[in-house]
């Protein structure tokens, strides 16, 4: 019997029984083996795209430019940001900022501050208040040469608000978070007059968050150090609490924006920016004894949003918080409308002692 040879066809003519003489030639028809299929060349992946940490994504939004060219030079390099800095601008006339514990924010693996930052003239009267310690000019030879300047010359005056434990060589000693006093103070000529801001910034960034700037950030801003029931807006569940979200700067500290709408996803202006400390419901957990900047507690665990303001219990855990307005605002807690600031005035919460 004939074996088939691999990828062949065999025809028998007759019969298989009978001896050897009687069988008649077979007629074989052998077809060519068939032709192996091309192999098909693996398709080549795509490398999988490297996710960003949340600093890298804040340094890719915080993408205006508020300082000159010549102010961009870190350790030698021309980069794309201010030493330490990345900003954006909230309104005509304000931005704000982070300040990164490395020269070149991109190499960044801490928030050191929060900024706030407001369009002036280095004179005793366009500076805002007494958190604004510190005056930049928006153009200079460099980053170092546009601290202070001369009477009337054009810039920011800017407040930093730690959140975290730092040492500075402006501090005298390493201080916990706090709006600092101490941010290397540049003091204006006593009774110096002057206040514009109609000059424009260098990128010419100035104006409100871009719909698309605050999706971004509401991306970033995504931690939630509050129970489910709070997160209620006009009677729906979502994923915000009330006009805030929330960025875990680290294990003590959330860095939040406050929003002119309760829903963070149909805001159009930026109210504030600012920063929650954790702490029990006592005067003594005061970030820094700051009671006049730290207005308000508010719960890890309420009911409700509103339940969550303040405490009845010195043992209650929540967190206190500085509010920083970053444009004119007027909310029912102010007898008159308040410029960019501490707010002072905001939602009040007196705690007892421990």
């Amino acid at each position: 019997m004939k074996t088939l040879a691999a990828g062949g066809t065999v025809a028998l003519a007759g019969c298989l029984g009978g001896d050897d003489d009687d069988r008649e030639d077979d007629d074989v028809e052998e077809e060519t083996p068939d032709e192996e299929p091309e192999e098909e060349e693996p398709e080549e992946e795509e490398p999988e795209e490297e996710e960003l940490s949340d600093i890298e994504q804040l340094v890719e939004i915080f993408d205006d430019q508020p300082m000159n060219d010549a102010q961009h030079e870190i350790e030698g390099e021309n980069r794309e940001y201010t030493p330490r800095h990345v900003w954006k601008f909230v309104a005509e006339d304000s931005l704000i900022g982070l300040h990164f514990d490395e020269p070149n924010p991109e190499e960044a693996s801490e928030l050191d501050y929060i900024t706030i930052g407001k369009k002036g003239l280095f004179t005793e009267e366009s500076r805002p208040g007494p958190e604004y310690t510190h005056f930049h000019q928006h153009t200079a030879d460099s980053w170092e040469g546009g601290h202070g300047g001369e009477e009337g010359d054009e810039g920011y005056w800017l407040s930093h608000i730690a959140v975290r434990d730092v040492n500075y060589p402006f501090h005298d000693e390493e201080i916990s978070p706090r709006v600092d006093y101490d941010f290397m103070v540049t003091t204006p000529p006593a009774g110096s007059d002057g206040h514009s801001t109609e000059f424009e910034s260098p990128g010419g960034d100035e104006g409100s968050l871009s719909a698309e700037d605050r999706n971004a950030l509401l991306e970033v801003f995504d931690d939630a150090p509050h129970n489910d029931a709070q997160h209620e807006v006009s009677g729906e569940e979502r994923d915000y609490t009330p006009r805030h979200v929330w960025f875990e700067a680290n294990d003590d500290v959330h860095v939040f924006l406050h929003f002119d709408e309760p829903n963070p996803e149909e805001a159009n202006e930026l109210d504030y920016f600012g920063i929650a400390v954790d702490a029990q419901f006592t005067v003594n957990d005061v970030p820094a004894d700051q009671t006049e900047e730290f207005t308000h507690f508010h719960l890890s665990e309420a009911d409700s949003w509103e339940a969550g303001h303040g405490g009845g219990d010195t043992s209650d855990e929540g967190a206190w918080l500085v509010h920083h307005s970053v444009r004119e605002i007027e909310y029912p807690f102010h007898e008159e409308p308040i410029d960019v600031g501490v707010d002072r005035e905001f939602m009040p919460t007196p705690a007892p002692d421990a």
